[in-house]
């Protein structure tokens, strides 16, 4: 062994060991840390970054189900839309969606994220505002090819951010909140459906405003993410010089993860997507549980539709959704904060969905076909918790990113299959459709089971052969996978 090998942190007579940023306190010595615990700063900080991000994550469903509400509001009929038209019009969305996420991987790493994100919900405005615009199946098209670049910015955006600012187990709770967006939008997108249900129809359709008033919140949300929002604590003007060197040195202790990385590495790329069969198991999980979640969120208006309640109606039954979202988040997050697996949480939000999705495959009664409905969204949140997971178990700010990024396109091409199983010819009880949200359900478990079994294997194999290097912390850690720390040690 190097006589100087690097050791844990605690050791500050050590030069090779990173300090903490002040003289090479240890964190407890560091200046305000008595005044300033870890709750107290967390509070702090969550109190600037959770409503943003909510915010943010709330407004990319809206953008997404304002379509699904405009379906039944005419949208169709106004545009000159027939066959497999509206479904090709989400796929066009995610398709864009995915590739957009390729060179996301490079400039996220390089820009700063408000600057980032900032452009891409500039982007957002634009498509969803001119959407109100729109007399033909071409030009919604080309607004939502304009929408999928913007909101391909966000999921990985907000991620980064979570990761950069938070702890491991702090991060879960964090993913919880903002990913909780998602029902919030469900309820309110149904609320504004309703709403827009009721105004006058004339030359300027109903579902014409209510794509205007979606692009004014937009702008709204724009403009506080550009001033307010950073993913890096050593910049926040919110937090003193001394808690931001205290929240810097806690993060890389407790992470082995320097916040202030922006180095792009293209080696970890390619061995990331080689040589990590954890990455591609992680992109199957969000890839099969995003069929339901881009089927459903295109779909479920109509469908309920289909059983038939009127416009009104399919906007209002359409919410409970939303709260089955935001409980289910919630709920898996809780899981995490409290030391279950997150394997255990994700397995947790499959029953139920598979439930749902059953019910609505073979259920004939409308109150069965509801539940139906309403329960196959407890699986919108594993995506976030499959991102979390797979985030706290790897390391390397270029193979972080990379993961982020491959996630995102799992999550784009669910969505661009979900909607293709809902054909023209099957409306309105989309029988195959249903059977086809029944199978991804369950091939999701399946692989979710699978990815717990191979980081239990990583981890047995370290353990033996790694046991004394678990609290080592690198210099280089930027430049560092967890393939090349033999101390990491995986989730579960």
């Amino acid at each position: 062994m190097e006589a100087k090998s690097r050791s844990s942190v605690d050791s500050k007579d050590d030069p090779t060991v990173p300090q903490s940023p002040v003289d090479g306190a240890p964190l407890g010595d560091l200046p305000g840390a008595e005044e300033r615990t870890p709750t107290a700063l967390l509070r702090k900080v969550d109190l600037r970054l959770m409503p943003i991000m909510l915010a943010c994550y709330t407004l990319q469903f809206i953008d997404k189900v304002v379509l699904n509400y405009a379906n039944i509001m005419g949208l169709q009929k106004d545009t000159g839309m027939n066959g497999d038209q509206f479904s090709w019009l989400a796929t066009a969305f995610f398709i864009v969606f995915s590739v957009a996420q390729i060179p996301g991987i490079y400039l996220l790493s390089r820009i700063p994220v408000n600057l980032y994100l900032g452009c891409g919900m500039v982007l957002c405005t634009i498509g969803i505002a001119c959407t109100a615009a729109c007399h033909s199946y071409a030009s919604l098209v080309v607004v939502r090819v304009i929408l999928a670049i913007g909101e391909s910015t966000i999921s990985p955006s907000l991620s980064l951010v979570t990761m950069k600012w938070y702890t491991k187990q702090e991060a879960s709770r964090r993913y919880g909140v903002w990913y909780s967006g998602l029902g919030t939008g469900q309820i309110v997108g149904g609320l504004i459906s309703f709403g827009f249900q009721h105004v006058k129809r004339g030359s300027f359709g109903s579902w014409r405003g209510m794509f205007l008033v979606c692009g004014l919140l937009n702008l709204i949300v724009t403009v506080w993410i550009y001033f307010f929002l950073t993913d890096n604590p050593t910049k926040a003007t919110f937090l003193t010089t001394e808690e931001q060197t205290y929240f810097t040195a806690r993060l890389l202790q407790v992470n082995k993860y320097r916040v202030t990385s922006r180095k792009f590495n293209f080696k970890q790329v390619r061995t990331t997507l080689t040589t990590d069969l954890a990455l591609w198991l992680a992109f199957l999980v969000a890839a099969f549980c995003s069929i339901q979640s881009g089927a459903i969120t295109t779909f479920s208006a109509s469908l309920i539709a289909g059983f038939g309640y009127n416009s009104q109606q399919a906007a209002l039954l359409n919410m409970p959704s939303g709260a089955v979202s935001i409980i289910s988040c919630l709920a898996a997050t809780w899981f995490v904060q409290n030391n279950f697996p997150r394997s255990v949480a994700t397995l947790c939000l499959v029953v139920p969905a598979l439930i749902g999705a059953c019910l609505m495959a073979w259920a004939t009664e409308k109150g069965a076909l509801l539940a139906g409905i309403w329960l196959i969204n407890t699986v919108t949140p594993i995506l976030i918790v499959a991102i979390s997971w797979s985030q706290a178990n790897c390391t390397g700010h270029t193979k972080r990113v990379t993961y982020n990024a491959m996630m995102m396109i799992a999550f784009g091409i669910g969505n661009i299959c979900g909607p293709q199983t809902f054909r023209a010819k099957d409306a309105p009880k989309y029988w195959p459709a249903r059977v086809t949200m029944v199978a991804a359900t369950a091939i999701s478990g399946v692989m979710t089971v699978l990815l717990l079994g191979l980081y239990i294997l990583r981890n047995r194999r370290r353990q033996v052969v790694h046991d004394t290097d678990e609290k080592r912390v690198y210099e280089d850690i930027d430049e560092r996978t967890d393939f090349e720390i033999p101390g990491f040690r995986y989730v579960y």
